[in-house]
């Protein structure tokens, strides 16, 4: 289900009419078309696959799409101009054919403007003009085109600028009756979080998180939920809780701006661990649910004690996140030359975000979901087969019929719980995708709400729960009473006891008088 989501998610985005956004494509009007149906531009040949066609002021005019060719970087000016007092302006006597870039790993290198074999040059102040110049640290691009500022006074260390928010180009002023020419940088306003998005979104996290620790809580305190299934659901609802925790927290310090850069890489590799923990924990839910239905009695797990069970499942759901966070950390701490397959977590501020949120966190949570998926596929392949070829199963004195109704229940709970994952995942991508988008945040921190609600009324919400908890409750008064009981007659005894005590010394006080008197007579 995750999958299909996801893949639906993506046709929506792509189905628009244009292969690209105004902001990364480039105007092929007017240009000769091959007879294979492609274009050639600044030394880009661009397929009929990336070329389309819009109405622009009643006039149709051709584009491309040249970033999905190449990686793309943006000249403020088009080519033959420079910026001289926010104006395009032509003036080759301080015109640069090419741009000496700098890069983050302190080498420099010589981009043409035309014809270049490394980028494909975009033209264009982006932002409608809504953009500053950055004289706080020093910039950098780098060999995918994004745009890196450095602002040392800041949490975050590194603003990290894509092409649609940033431009670069030579800008021309007058000083002393000279012209001095300085290659410089226009970015984008870095839109801050709105906080009428940001603080419910906290508030709606830790709601979620009350609603996960009352259903943790419930199958705690019942013994009959205390089997292996409920210590893999509980640990699966611990690691969600805590991720969740840790990740509300950190909001929250973002949002007043106190929280350092230890502390953000600190939270970000335990949020980290425990959402990909989660995830697997609920991988471990799956397979179980398949074993058990499996009929796969040769191999020693289905031997193991409960306890050795719980034991193997938490070693590969503690284990595996565990060496995925190792990786990340030593990734991030490794020294090697900035590239596309590193975490950049400093980079980029806290927790992780762009392609490393793809490779190490929405990876992972793919893949498993493939697997939860053909776990469930393939049990439930398995129950129809047990449907038609066991006829004793269809009586309903069956102890073993009552089993495997009791599984299939347990199967329906986890893919429910599954789907209820799945699409709380695929707003988060999606919220990634559009964060401008305020219904799509509103939407994302109400289903905050709806995970933590969704669980406890999947799980707890039962006759059968609440009946477990009545009995649960009468026990525990019944015991309470027989306790009381108990200790009111042990008081009473020891009263008894002492009054007979008291009684057969007083009576052996009389017989020794009666005898002294009789004596005396």
């Amino acid at each position: 289900m995750f999958i299909f989501l996801l893949i639906n998610l993506f046709c929506v985005i792509n189905v628009s009419g244009q292969l690209c956004s105004a902001d990364y494509r480039m105007n092929l009007t007017g240009l000769d078309v091959f007879s294979d149906g492609s274009i050639v531009k600044n030394g880009i040949r661009f397929p009929p696959n990336e070329i389309f066609s819009l109405n622009v002021s009643g006039d149709l005019e051709t584009f491309g799409c040249p970033c999905e060719l190449r990686n793309c970087f943006r000249k403020c000016c088009p080519l033959g101009q420079v910026m001289v007092n926010r104006s395009c302006v032509e003036m080759y006597d301080v015109l640069q054919k090419e741009l000496r870039l700098h890069y983050y790993d302190n080498h420099v290198a010589s981009v043409a403007l035309e014809k270049s074999e490394q980028f494909a040059v975009l033209t264009g102040v982006p932002c409608g003009w809504n953009v500053y110049k950055e004289d706080d640290g020093p910039w950098f691009v780098q060999l995918d085109g994004k745009l890196y500022v450095e602002i040392p006074t800041s949490v975050k260390p590194w603003t990290v600028f894509t092409p649609d928010m940033y431009c670069i180009d030579s800008f021309v002023s007058e000083v002393e009756g000279k012209q001095i020419s300085r290659l410089d940088a226009l970015v984008c306003f870095d839109p801050q979080p709105d906080e009428e998005n940001y603080i419910p979104g906290i508030i709606c996290m830790l709601i979620s998180c009350v609603f996960i620790i009352v259903t943790v809580a419930v199958y705690y305190c019942l013994p009959e939920l205390c089997n292996l299934h409920g210590k893999v659901l509980i640990a699966y609802l611990l690691s969600l809780f805590v991720g969740f925790i840790f990740l509300s927290t950190m909001q929250i310090l973002l949002s007043i701006d106190n929280i350092s850069r230890e502390y953000c890489m600190t939270f970000t590799f335990i949020i980290y661990y425990f959402i990909l923990a989660a995830f697997f924990w609920l991988n471990v839910m799956s397979f179980d649910i398949w074993w058990t239905f499996s009929g796969n009695r040769g191999i020693s797990i289905e031997r193991m004690s409960v306890k050795s069970r719980f034991r193997a499942y938490s070693i590969y759901a503690f284990g595996v996140p565990a060496l995925f966070t190792a990786l990340v950390a030593g990734l991030e701490f490794s020294h090697l030359p900035l590239n596309w397959y590193l975490p950049l977590l400093r980079q980029q501020g806290c927790f992780i975000s762009g392609k490393s949120k793809l490779i190490y966190l929405y990876g992972p949570m793919v893949i498993l979901c493939v697997a939860n998926l053909v776990f469930f596929i393939l049990t439930a392949l398995k129950i129809r087969e047990i449907k038609e070829q066991t006829a004793v199963l269809k009586s309903r004195e069956s102890a073993t019929h009552d089993k495997h109704n009791k599984d299939k229940q347990r199967l329906l709970l986890y893919v429910k719980l599954f789907i209820v994952m799945g699409i709380n995942w695929v707003l988060e991508v999606i919220s990634a995708l559009y964060p401008k988008a305020n219904s799509i945040w509103k939407f994302t921190d109400a289903y905050n709400v709806l995970v933590g609600l969704i669980i406890f009324i999947l799980f707890v919400c039962k006759k059968k729960i609440f009946r477990l908890l009545k009995n649960r409750i009468k026990e525990k008064v019944h015991r309470r009473d027989t306790e009381l009981r108990s200790t009111v007659r042990t008081v009473g005894s020891r009263s008894n006891i002492n009054m007979d005590q008291k009684r057969t010394s007083l009576e052996s006080i009389r017989t020794s008088n009666g005898g002294v008197q009789t004596t005396v007579i």
